[in-house]
């Protein structure tokens, strides 16, 4: 089973067991519908109202020349505020896919070297404008038709919600989920928020709970509360220990006190890795991360799981240290 949940401002995504967990708080990117409520001519722009009682600044440009205070008009934020200035928004609405740039009033604009059938057919059976990524063309097409319908579904999700009181207001909330839509078959997604609700509704199968708490979804407690340990209990009374240094991340996998084989000790090997892993992106550990294992006969089976399981282009493995001691660094997206 695959599914994402969003609680409030936190949102995570399971597939077995609890792969990716991250707050988000940023309106960057986020699509309101907005009242003007002033035009400064020495500035040659709009103060809008963006939701209630919230200020923000649009410069005045062909899109906007003909505005008045009271008019209302769907804008993007671009810059959030800083100290006592307010964010910036445009009317130019941009959404994103891997492959996708849509951007209202824009031209359509074809990247990289596209064969011209490819070209024309996109423009017979689409109505776009903004980019097309090289490597659009490069997948199948059941995978184009997805992308392709996640941004008409939110587009058409803007278009009606619009029209609805009260104005201003929210209407999409830009997050980090929307990448993982896109690249996953996801079964469901369950979330508190009506706002996330109404905008994923038309996309997959949304699941409304105004009381769900991903701390008590009984599929992920037990990893919620691994994520807040230091000592992560293991099978047989093994454990590991995940410390963090001002230089580096520090973990220990510890075996119980009874006398086990050299397979055993490889399988426990194997089941710390793949709970570090699952840690490294739920504890965000960033940078050196150092491994002491139990102690092995022979590194090799356990270089070869490392490098063909665990290792992806953001984990790195240096080898063995000279106290046999593993070495990784990790690389995460903000």
């Amino acid at each position: 089973m695959k599914y994402l949940f969003i609680d409030k401002n936190t949102w995570g995504y399971y597939d077995d067991e609890l792969k990716l967990l991250g707050d988000y708080d940023s309106e960057l990117g986020n699509i309101y519908v907005a009242k003007i409520t002033k035009y400064d001519k020495k500035l040659d722009a709009f103060f809008i109202e963006y939701d209630k009682k919230k200020t923000g600044f649009l410069n005045n440009t062909k899109f906007t020349k003909n505005l008045k205070p009271s008019d209302e008009i769907i804008v993007q934020m671009t810059k959030e505020s800083i100290g006592d200035k307010y964010p910036k928004f445009t009317t130019k609405i941009t959404i994103e896919t891997e492959n996708l740039k849509y951007t209202n009033g824009d031209k359509l604009t074809f990247e990289g070297k596209q064969k011209y059938k490819d070209i024309d057919d996109f423009k017979q059976k689409y109505t776009f404008t903004g980019i097309v990524g090289e490597d659009f063309f490069k997948q199948e097409k059941s995978q184009q038709e997805k992308e392709m319908n996640f941004i008409v579904k939110k587009i058409h999700y803007i278009q009606t919600e619009k029209k609805f009181l009260p104005i201003p207001k929210l209407l999409y909330k830009k997050n980090p989920v929307d990448k993982i839509i896109q690249e996953e078959d996801v079964d469901y997604l369950i979330t508190n928020d009506r706002i996330v609700y109404r905008q994923y509704k038309g996309i997959l199968n949304v699941k409304f709970d105004e009381n769900y708490n991903y701390t008590y979804d009984n599929l992920i407690s037990r990893d919620i509360i691994d994520k807040n340990s230091e000592i992560i209990k293991l099978d047989n009374n093994a454990e590991i220990v995940i410390q963090k240094t001002e230089a580096m991340w520090v973990v220990d996998v510890n075996s119980s006190q009874m006398i086990m084989s050299e397979d055993c000790f490889h399988e426990l090997n194997i089941k710390a890795l793949k709970k570090i892993h699952q840690m490294i992106y739920l504890k965000k550990m960033v940078g050196m991360v150092i491994v002491d294992c139990v102690r092995e006969g022979d590194n090799k089976k356990l270089s070869d799981f490392i490098e063909n399981e665990f290792c992806e282009p953001n984990i790195n493995f240096h080898g063995f240290s000279n106290l046999n001691l593993l070495e990784f660094t990790v690389k995460l997206d903000k």
